[in-house]
């Protein structure tokens, strides 16, 4: 076999070794490679036609999962139900489970999953972390301030547990240990822009307006889904330091967003008696 030919014949071999690991790839492979990637819907339609072609329990629990993270979490329960019910015995099945629970508000439910859960992972932070939030939401202040504590004990890095006790320091009147715990987050995760504005906000209540305004001015500038609560607050920080322009400015720009506070602010006391506002709105471009 001369050389070209070889070359040739091998090139075959690997292609047709190539499309033989394309045309393998299962269903439910592609679900979890979807689902890595953050495409939950892509995800679904992979784990619907796995559970069509065999309804195992980890086809079940893809699923579930996939349902869970677009938001239908009765369909979600029901397919933990049904891995659970079809033999499957990985114990994150309680963990994921109980996390939807937490979000239908089944939090007596929730509790009992990630208490199973953490008595074969006792020494997972997150199971930690999800049975503090069970308690936060059940307003268990005390409760959720232990399990997260031994979330933190466990991963010093943990982001949202930093926040999430955070949280529980703001409704526990620490406010100066929140504003810590936001930091902490926001410093592990620069993605949280919500530990920067609830620093804002406590900043705000205290009456620290120059610090409250720079931070807000730093989301002003950053993408962040929460702009409309920026500007609220940036011109709730105005108004206490007595620039009501800037304010009105701020405010109706956020009611423009759908802010309703906003809107109410601007309403009672941006516009006169003549329903016309008492500012004249800035403009920064002109022709």
């Amino acid at each position: 076999m001369s050389f070209v030919v070889r070359k040739t014949f091998a090139l075959l071999i690997a292609l047709c070794g190539l499309h033989f690991s394309v045309a393998a790839q299962s269903p439910l492979d592609q679900a979890k490679e979807a689902y890595a990637s953050g495409d939950y819907a892509k995800a679904l339609s992979a784990a619907d036609l796995q559970v069509a072609q065999y309804a195992s329990g980890e086809a079940y629990l893809m699923r579930a999962d996939c349902l869970q993270k677009l938001g239908e979490y009765n369909r979600a329960l029901d397919d933990y139900d049904k891995a659970k019910t079809t033999g499957y015995e990985g114990t994150e099945l309680h963990l994921n489970r109980g996390i939807c629970k937490i979000s239908a508000q089944l939090f007596e439910s929730a509790r009992m999953d990630i208490v199973t859960y953490l008595q074969k992972n006792e020494d997972d932070a997150k199971g930690y972390y999800w049975l503090a939030v069970v308690e936060y939401m059940s307003m268990e202040n005390k409760a959720c301030q232990r399990y997260i504590d031994e979330a933190i004990y466990l991963d010093s890095n943990y982001a949202d547990a930093y926040y999430l006790r955070a949280a529980n320091n703001v409704d526990t009147k620490k406010s100066l240990l929140a504003l810590e715990d936001f930091q902490k987050a926001y410093n592990l995760n620069p993605l949280l822009n919500r530990a920067k504005l609830n620093m804002a906000i406590i900043m705000l209540d205290m009456g620290q307006y120059r610090s409250a305004i720079e931070l807000l001015n730093e989301l002003k500038l950053e993408k962040t889904d929460c702009l409309a609560e920026v500007l609220y607050y940036h011109g709730e920080a105005l108004y206490f330091k007595h620039d009501m322009e800037g304010a009105c400015g701020d405010w109706v720009e956020a009611a423009e967003m759908g802010d309703a506070d906003a809107e109410g602010m601007y309403k009672k006391l941006c516009i006169d008696k003549k329903d016309k506002p008492r500012f004249k709105r800035r403009s920064y471009f002109q022709f």
